[in-house]
């Protein structure tokens, strides 16, 4: 009868050591058994193969006439595409450091069989100062998790960037250097991971990066509940959209070489309007409107001036004559240096 133990690091040395393209003999498997202390013959070993495969693990064996016989592990449940999809992502993902990155890949690697190690390296290129520095920031991830699905409060330091470009924790030295707060839920949005949570102290709803987040700590005092009127992808697209401010439904005259940005800012759900196509000069062209709801700042005004000779404010009017005076604060204040 087969022992456990020897099942068990046969097992392991074929997920590890073999796959459909790198095969391991019969001698290759009993020195790996030798090697922890299992003597193992060749009848024995071909048991313990019936055993595995009774017991519902994908192992493949290859008999051939004057070879060896060969077996590998075969019942692997990521395929390659996937494990090269979540590869890349991690390589690309700006909130995980690329010390964290290398580790996890590796992680990934293993999984994918010895013949194909080589093959999960990333394809990304990402620019390495767009990576987080803080290794620790999927750990505070976790702990903001625990922390709402055990219904806490939770406490740490929110770093900052000083002047010489090194980061402190926000108040230092004062009694607001620990903030306290409500975890509502994580959100990932343009490859950053914030926090959404209630705050004692402002008494509203608020955002903070998580990869700023330092030195998490669960409280034993329960959340405050969440407000009655608060929708988290309401409050999301608010905030990660057009920030805050008061929403007003505005009328966006634009060009048709955007449309994909609309789409992106305001979904497939977007209905055009008033779509005109001009042909001036032997020269295409195509403009259409949209009536969307959003909130009116300095980050909405922003957002449609990277637009420009693209996208244009119809209205309404005291919509047009806030985004106006907006860039005649820009103008004056170019012309004052």
């Amino acid at each position: 009868m087969p022992t456990k133990d020897r099942l068990l690091v046969l097992l392991q040395t074929l997920q590890e050591k073999s796959d459909e393209g790198t095969w391991l003999t019969t001698a290759d498997l009993r020195e790996a058994l030798e090697v922890e202390g299992h003597e193992c013959s060749i009848r024995t070993l071909r048991r313990d193969m019936k055993a595995l495969k009774n017991c519902g693990y994908k192992v493949d064996v290859k008999e051939s006439e004057g070879a060896s016989t060969t077996y590998a592990y075969t019942g692997r449940k990521w395929t390659m595409p996937e494990l090269r999809i979540l590869t890349d992502a991690i390589a690309a993902a700006q909130f995980i450091s690329p010390e964290k990155s290398n580790k996890l890949i590796g992680k990934l690697s293993e999984m994918a069989g010895p013949s194909h190690t080589d093959e999960l390296m990333p394809r990304i290129l990402v620019s390495e100062h767009v990576k987080a520095k803080n290794n620790y920031m999927i750990y505070t991830v976790d702990a903001v998790r625990k922390a709402i699905d055990r219904n806490k409060k939770i406490t740490f330091r929110y770093l900052r960037y000083d002047e010489h470009k090194q980061q402190h924790p926000k108040h230092e030295g004062t009694e607001n250097e620990w903030y306290v707060i409500s975890p509502y839920a994580t959100v990932w949005n343009n490859d950053r991971y914030y926090l959404v949570g209630w705050s004692d102290k402002r008494e509203k709803v608020v955002t903070f990066r998580i990869d700023r987040i330092q030195e998490t700590k669960q409280l034993a005092q329960k959340r405050v509940p969440e407000p009655e009127d608060f929708d988290i992808r309401d409050y999301t697209d608010k905030v990660f959209r057009m920030y805050s401010g008061l929403e007003e439904k505005v009328t966006l005259r634009c060009s048709l070489e955007i449309m994909d940005q609309i789409i992106d800012r305001f979904g497939e759900k977007v209905e055009i309007e008033d779509l005109k196509v001009k042909t001036a000069k032997g020269k295409k062209t195509c403009h259409f409107t949209i009536t969307v709801p959003v909130n009116l700042s300095t980050t909405f005004y922003a957002w449609v001036f990277q637009y420009v000779g693209k996208m244009t404010i119809q209205g309404p009017e005291e919509v047009r004559k806030e985004y106006e005076e907006y860039l005649k604060q820009a103008l004056n204040e170019i012309a004052e240096e």
